[in-house]
């Protein structure tokens, strides 16, 4: 193959970029999370997987992807997941740019963060395909962080996972997303809320949008859900109706019909 020829000249289907563009956007995916993400593409899930497997290895024997095995405490019970992440080949080749090396050492436990934030955004994607004239556009981390001045005059920086902004038939609903794990310390969490709460108390989101986001923590479990959503509402600082927490199992819901019901004004936060 001549050296000089971008990859993915030969690669001529557009699936070959979809799938690296995941990768660039999400860092870590499994292939059945890949699967899903391009299931528009096939007839039927099974022939989604099994086809984006193929494309998959294609990318792998041109060095655009690594594959990973790894076992995941917490994830899909613990079992071992394939999972792929794009090369520093892959993102030149898919950026037309001389990058720098991609660091793909995570650790477990971030890894499997990453992959949750990777199966939330799946499950918004799958949410909002068959919905008649509803879109979803999703943003993901560093593009989707916020920056304001504190009350020092220092750079504060607001960093959720994921930004999303679904458009229905008559309604706009914008969330900012944390996906939690169960494994952060309740305190840290209400920390991250007083800096959304900051950062909304400078107007400039509303400013350019009209609304500010409601805060979406996505939680693995019930009893998490009530932890953190106690912890919230027992900050008498803390203006709750910029917040909601609800369970992976709830995001289906939540992008349908807007988050549990916390004086939540649909189109944004209060």
């Amino acid at each position: 193959m001549n050296q000089n020829l971008n990859p993915l000249a030969v690669l001529d289907h557009p699936i070959y970029h979809r799938l690296l563009e995941l990768l660039r956007l999400h860092r870590f995916a499994t292939t059945t999370q890949l699967a899903r993400l391009t299931s528009d593409g096939y007839a039927t899930a099974r022939s989604a997987v099994r086809q984006t497997l193929r494309h998959l290895n294609r990318l792998l024997k041109e060095r655009l992807v690594l594959h990973l095995e790894r076992r995941i405490g917490g994830w899909q019970g613990g079992s071992s997941a394939s999972i792929w992440a794009l090369t520093t080949r892959g993102l030149s080749a898919l950026t037309g740019q001389t990058v720098r090396a991609r660091n793909q050492a995570v650790s477990t436990s971030f890894l499997a963060h990453l992959l949750a934030i990777t199966e939330t955004r799946t499950i918004i994607d799958e949410t909002v395909r068959p919905l008649p004239n509803t879109t979803a556009q999703i943003v993901a981390e560093p593009d989707c962080w916020r920056h304001y001045l504190g009350t020092g005059g220092q750079t504060v920086t607001v960093r959720p996972d994921l930004f999303v902004v679904v458009t229905g038939p008559d309604y706009q609903d914008h969330y900012f997303v944390e996906v939690d794990r169960d494994t952060e310390n309740p305190a840290r969490v209400i920390a991250a809320c007083h800096r959304y709460q900051a950062y909304y108390a400078t107007g400039a989101e509303q400013r350019q949008t009209g609304v500010f986001p409601i805060t979406l923590w996505v939680v693995p479990h019930d009893v998490r859900r009530e932890q953190l959503w106690h912890y919230i509402t027992e900050q008498p600082d803390l203006d709750s109706r910029l917040f909601a927490v609800i369970t992976a199992q709830q995001i289906a819901e939540t992008i349908t019909g807007g988050p549990p019901s916390n004086e939540y004004v649909r189109g944004g936060a209060v």
